[in-house]
């Protein structure tokens, strides 16, 4: 799994994701968002999953751990760009709705 933080033109902070997460770098995930959001203090964090393989549901807790000390700051947690495997993934745990994934997968999303 690899983590990168960026600003985007219009001040947005996204947490990009790549690879496969699951118990040995669900830890990882959550202290990067959670640090993202103290750091920057974004009114709303994407966390744009669109390149991850894998999520299991230590992963799953990870996002929703993450989202909680998030809001405790002040700050909004959201998946963006989810691959369609992550969206089942988060779909089936409940958690979409909870973390602002919608409903269907991003019809354009393609995996490579």
């Amino acid at each position: 799994m690899s983590v990168t933080v960026n600003v985007t033109m219009d001040g947005s902070t996204v947490v990009s994701v790549r690879g496969e997460i699951d118990h040995t770098t669900a830890t990882t995930l959550r202290q990067e968002i959670v640090s993202a959001a103290t750091s920057r203090r974004p009114s709303v964090l994407r966390v744009d999953l669109g390149l991850v393989t894998f999520l299991d549901s230590a992963a799953v807790g990870a996002l929703v751990g993450a989202q909680r000390e998030a809001g405790a700051e002040g700050v909004r947690v959201v998946v963006h760009r989810a691959s369609p495997f992550v969206h089942r993934q988060l779909r089936v745990a409940g958690v979409h709705e909870m973390l602002g994934s919608p409903s269907e997968p991003d019809p354009d999303h393609i995996t490579y």
